[in-house]
């Protein structure tokens, strides 16, 4: 019985080596490089966005951003053409399908070609269920799903065409684990995940690669502007206090490169994270039991009450908790990551 054992575990090992080694080849088949490349990002004005533009730009690629604001659009070209980027930027709401399809429209009269989609813009609210409407979960569907397929469908033309194309659709650790008082966007960061899971199937044959991204809580500057619903201030400051410790969050610049190399991989789903990120260990390794965890520290999170269903962003509901000693990281991120301008819409 023993040299069976020890048979069966020589022969799994042999296999697992055998696995890796393939692995590794067929990645180094897909593997290629950035620059000259042609490459959109959406959401490419602030955060993690901003993040993956200035690594693309460092890597000698051609760069679109689009965003909703203007000035944060122009500030962020700004940026990237003094970092000697090819950049232009342009206002464009991924809901609306005819704006989405004239920003390519636009890239491939400028840049000849779309090469890689990244993408990244998303919107965030917090709070309770009970202070959760169902505008919130339709807004959360819109943008963060329905707007990367926006965008994934006036690529796809493109790269068709070529018979070749990276896709890198940003999800998020709340699209594979569900965390409480963050429920429109864990529901479409899931229906992302689902979709473009599902895209990969359909596309590879054609030589266009899709990866799903699911990062962990990240040191971007977003909560200041994420909105918050029933006691907003009380929301902030647990949400914005984990996404500024190091051993929850991760910084958003090692973010980047870990989305890049993954697409550079043509990796499929990937989870972006830090040395620990005990939460990502977690949902992999134990999911059921991680939810049932999730369910008792919903309990210690705030109740119904204060604005109700009215919704303040970050940087109006701040408090003695938010910004704090505990925050500096993440109140350092704002700074970098264009995220001090107050969102307005």
């Amino acid at each position: 019985m023993r040299r069976l054992m020890q048979d069966l575990l020589f022969m799994g090992a042999i296999g697992a080596g055998a696995l890796w080694t393939v692995q590794q080849a067929v990645r180094r088949s897909r593997w290629f490089e950035f620059s000259g490349k042609s490459v959109i990002i959406t959401g490419g004005s602030r955060g993690l966005g901003l993040e993956i533009a200035r690594e693309l730009v460092s890597a000698g690629a051609r760069v679109a951003i689009c965003a909703r604001t203007g000035e944060d659009v122009r500030a962020a070209v700004e940026e990237l053409r003094a970092q000697g980027g090819q950049v232009f930027g342009s206002v464009s709401d991924v809901r609306d399908r005819d704006a989405v399809q004239s920003f390519v429209d636009r890239t491939v009269v400028e840049y000849g070609t779309v090469d890689v989609l990244f993408n990244v813009a998303g919107v965030m609210k917090v709070g309770p269920l009970d202070e959760m409407n169902e505008g919130d979960f339709r807004e959360a569907m819109e943008i963060n799903c329905w707007g990367s397929l926006h965008t994934m469908l006036a690529v796809l033309p493109v790269m068709r065409q070529r018979g070749w194309g990276r896709i890198v659709n940003v999800a998020s650790i709340g699209g594979k684990l569900a965390v409480p008082h963050m429920l429109p966007y864990d529901a479409s960061k899931f229906a992302l995940v689902g979709l473009s899971t599902g895209l990969r199937t359909e596309l590879m044959q054609e030589g266009i690669l899709v990866t799903t991204a699911c990062p962990t809580l990240m040191r971007t500057g977003s909560p200041r502007n994420a909105q918050f619903k029933g006691q907003h201030r009380k929301e902030h400051g647990w949400f914005s206090i984990g996404g500024a410790v190091p051993l929850i969050s991760m910084n958003a610049a090692r973010a980047a490169r870990q989305i890049l190399r993954a697409c550079q991989n043509g990796d499929g789903e990937v989870y972006i994270t830090n040395v620990l990120s005990p939460v990502v260990w977690a949902a992999r390794l134990a999911p059921t039991l991680t939810g049932e965890i999730l369910a008792l520290v919903n309990r210690l999170l705030p109740e119904p009450g204060g604005i109700g269903q009215d919704a303040a962003f970050g940087y109006e509901s701040q408090s003695s908790l938010s910004p704090s000693i505990l925050t500096t990281l993440g109140d350092r991120a704002a700074a970098r990551n264009n995220e001090l301008r107050p969102r307005t819409a």
